[in-house]
């Protein structure tokens, strides 16, 4: 039998983490065109499809697409953080920078004035050049200790200015790393929230996109069953499914009681909460009428627990 991707399939893989429908593109017109193909063997579309492409194909195509995906989106993740990261940096060294200008030009000034005084004193002492040796000499002996001591003082007081200026630097810088690293940190969890909003929102559409394709398959299925009922009339109408247990070896061979018998069970109410479609598969693939017993029996048993 001949579908609309027979022939034309282009590529396929599974768009739910539990892998039960499959995405199958296929071209048609130079055009690709989507179908969505349940896992189900037991339905024409996906054998005809099985015939064409294999499970293998089907899991590797889908695992290069997922860690595709997900490598995608840790670079943009990674891009943020360290661009942030190089903004703060550089904002740091501007202001360690114009901090060390400052302070250089305080320090060149201090220099200049007091060189300035002592060339003023220099020529003051030249203008004096007349007076006696002795008296310049004495002048300039009492000046040049007058002078070292200010020296040693001034020595003192610019080591113990530079020492107090370090100290503030470093206060500063400490203080500047603790708000980068806040920053950073603050930023990092909002990255991470940001991150666990997305990874919700994309579970939350999965499973509403997963319910519609269940509901889907659950009314192409009831529709299918109805159609084949009406095709397959049961040979022998005088016998109904509540004859089970008294003819049980009577009818195991007949297939159309075998059928009716799965769609009795298919609408008992136990059968119809079933969630796992693996469940409910292995109740359309039994071949007898004690295999789909068993299994109904066992359903029965864990729903009464």
């Amino acid at each position: 039998m001949a579908f609309e991707f027979t022939g034309k399939i282009d590529s396929a893989t599974f768009v739910d983490r539990e892998n039960t429908i499959i995405e199958v593109l296929f071209k048609r017109e130079d055009e690709l065109h989507v179908y969505h193909l349940p896992v189900d063997y037991g339905a024409a579309d996906f054998q005809g499809f099985l015939s064409e492409w294999s499970m293998e194909a089907v899991e590797r195509e889908t695992r290069v697409s997922r860690r595709l995906a997900d490598e995608t989106f840790d670079k943009m993740i990674q891009g943020r953080v360290a661009e942030e990261l190089a903004k703060g940096q550089r904002l740091l060294d501007e202001q360690d920078k114009r901090r060390y200008a400052i302070a250089q030009k305080t320090l060149d000034k201090q220099d200049k004035e007091r060189y300035e005084k002592v060339e003023a004193y220099k020529k003051k002492l030249e203008a004096d050049v007349d007076k006696t040796d002795k008296e310049r000499y004495k002048k300039v002996e009492e000046y040049k200790k007058k002078l070292e001591a200010d020296v040693d003082k001034t020595d003192k007081e610019r080591y113990q200015l530079a020492d107090a200026y370090k100290k503030q630097l470093e206060e500063e810088v400490d203080k500047t790393d603790k708000e980068r690293y806040e920053l950073v940190e603050n930023y990092k969890k909002k990255l991470e929230a940001d991150a666990d909003e997305i990874d919700k929102e994309r579970y939350e559409l999965a499973e509403k996109y997963k319910q519609d394709l269940e509901n889907k398959v659950d009314k192409n299925e009831q529709e299918r069953i109805e159609l084949w009922r009406l095709n397959n009339p049961i040979s022998t109408p005088g016998v109904v499914p509540a004859d089970l247990l008294m003819n049980a070896d009577k009818f195991n061979d007949n297939k159309n009681f075998l059928f009716d018998l799965k769609l009795a069970m298919f609408e008992d109410p136990t059968i119809v909460a079933v969630k796992d479609k693996a469940t409910k598969l292995s109740i359309r693939k039994a071949k007898s009428i004690y295999e789909v017993l068993e299994i109904y029996c066992k359903i029965k048993r864990l729903q009464v627990e």
